[in-house]
């Protein structure tokens, strides 16, 4: 890794400690949130993917049980959730495309040290999630979770494990910037892109992007000391 035209060796198969924290909602919570909405037309909506991320929300694939009557166009009938488009091809239940703008959603995005874990469902029994990422990150977004949507019940299971580099130190969002910063030259001397093109082609407020590139380096950093 090169850095600030310093090259850095980056050694492996050091143990480091992550989180897994399984969240629920019961339905009363949902409907107080305006998440029950989905569960009009549909019996059961499952996450498949997250297929994008932007400050307005994530746009999803989802597949749903439709109750008698509906389709996808009635997605759009929720207060936080907008159908995009159905993908054909499948038999039986193909996928469909959401965009969800709910403020728990939004919230989530400022958070790159923590990743959600689909597949998850929502259905009557309520909602459940499972997180994964650093204690801290973990921490920080059940914070907010409790300020914004209080969970029914949290079971958080610490893992130690033996990566082969750093890389899971790293949210999904943080490693998408770093990898492109990377590709693109941005950290080559003299630079090969600049921020504003980097915002650009990533389609991301140039904020945004700084503020991904500021939180990645500060935690290699960190981990680089903390090794020696």
């Amino acid at each position: 890794m090169k850095y600030a035209g310093v090259y850095f060796i980056i050694p492996c198969s050091i143990p480091f400690l992550m989180q897994v924290v399984h969240i629920h909602w019961n339905p009363t919570k949902m409907a107080v949130f305006g998440l029950n909405d989905l569960l009009i037309p549909c019996s059961k909506v499952e996450v498949v993917a997250h297929l994008s991320i932007s400050e307005k929300g994530v746009r999803a694939l989802v597949r749903c049980d439709f109750r008698e009557g509906f389709g996808p166009e009635d997605l759009s009938n929720s207060e936080y959730f907008t159908f995009e488009t159905s993908l054909h091809g499948e038999n039986g239940n193909p996928p469909i495309v959401i965009f969800n703008s709910h403020p728990l959603a939004i919230a989530s995005i400022d958070f790159p040290d923590i990743a959600v874990l689909p597949p998850y469902s929502i259905t009557d029994d309520g909602i459940s999630i499972s997180l994964r990422g650093v204690p801290s990150g973990i921490s920080k977004f059940l914070a907010l979770a409790n300020d914004v949507m209080p969970p029914d019940s949290i079971k958080v299971v610490n893992e130690e494990e033996v990566q082969n580099c750093p890389r899971n130190l790293l949210g999904e969002r943080q490693w998408e910037v770093v990898q492109a910063a990377v590709q693109w030259g941005y950290y080559d001397d003299p630079k090969g892109v600049s921020m504003r093109q980097m915002s650009e082609r990533l389609d991301m407020a140039r904020s945004t992007l700084g503020e991904h590139l500021h939180n990645a380096e500060a935690t290699l950093m960190r981990w680089l000391v903390e090794q020696e």
